[in-house]
């Protein structure tokens, strides 16, 4: 591209619509050319006019017998609201026009509403302006949409329904949870009353025994029932054992040197996280106690 435009014109070039038939092309000359050459008078004696003068005795006419101008009728705009036509009257505004219509098409819909409602069709004749009422017909569509208006509020009901008999039953279950709290608090509230029971013994009467009591007072020990720790285990008798061993042990002498005292191992957190040495002995610890807990199960019971 250059400054003020391309540096290179193109050359317009007509376009190649390959060869065409030479025959056809000639046909089409000559029919073209028909009435131009080469052509002969209708009849032999008579010698026609030329279309020139022909041209000057048309227009000679046309002055001598002048025109009659045709007034054309101009078509008033009209506007068709359902079955009537208005059409704009003289020397009307196009305002006052529209208003007209507009209010036209008002009295159409409110007839149209009043038909559905009761049945009917209001009937116009632009002519005379008779307005007829007349029952209407009835029509597929109408039993259709009546059917269809009833299904859905037969759904509506069933749903409504539903409703109503999920909220009873959610009432009623929490009516029973309620009355069930109530008697475990009063079987609670007659425990304490029977557990703190005073006895009148009236003024004279011989009492010849302490009274019996059924309920045990509070952290009171009963006959072959263990208290919550005190049980014993069957481990219990090997930990002993082991440690009645150690506190026969001599008690070596506490060094002054702090050099050989191993350093307190943090065991808190997961165990693949500690040391290898500290694991190998966590494990065999382990393992041994499992071996004394099957050599235990394997003995029989005495």
């Amino acid at each position: 591209m250059g400054r003020f435009g391309p540096t290179r014109r193109k050359i317009p070039v007509p376009k190649r619509h390959g060869v065409r038939d030479p025959l056809k092309r000639l046909a089409e000359k000559e029919a073209a050319n028909k009435d131009k050459i080469n052509n002969p008078p209708k009849e032999h004696d008579v010698q026609e006019v030329s279309n020139r003068f022909k041209r000057f005795m048309a227009l000679t006419k046309e002055v001598n017998q002048p025109r009659q101008r045709i007034k054309q009728k101009k078509e008033k705009p009209k506007l068709r609201i359902g079955n009537t036509v208005i059409e704009k009257r003289n020397r009307e505004s196009e305002e006052s026009f529209l208003m007209r219509a507009s209010k036209v098409q008002h009295d159409r819909e409110v007839e149209g509403a009043f038909g559905v409602k009761f049945g009917v069709e209001v009937q116009h004749d632009d002519r005379t302006g008779a307005i007829r009422v007349v029952k209407r017909k009835g029509i597929e569509v109408d039993v259709m949409l009546q059917t269809i208006n009833d299904e859905k509020a037969a759904k509506t009901k069933a749903r409504k329904l539903k409703a109503v008999e999920a909220a009873k039953a959610k009432k009623a279950l929490i009516t029973e949870k309620k009355q069930k709290t109530l008697e475990k608090q009063r079987e609670e509230e007659d425990l304490l009353l029977r557990e703190y029971q005073y006895e009148r013994v009236p003024f004279g009467e011989v009492v010849k025994e302490p009274p019996t009591l059924h309920t045990l007072p509070r952290r009171a020990t009963r006959e072959g029932v263990a208290r919550p720790g005190s049980k014993g285990l069957l481990l219990s008798s090997l930990l002993e054992t082991k440690q009645t061993e150690e506190q026969e042990e001599p008690v070596p002498k506490k060094t002054s040197k702090k050099k050989g005292s191993e350093p307190k191992l943090d065991l808190k957190g997961k165990r693949k996280k500690l040391p290898v040495a500290t694991r190998m002995k966590i494990e065999r610890e382990q393992q041994s106690v499992i071996d004394m807990y099957r050599q235990l199960k394997k003995k029989p019971k005495q």
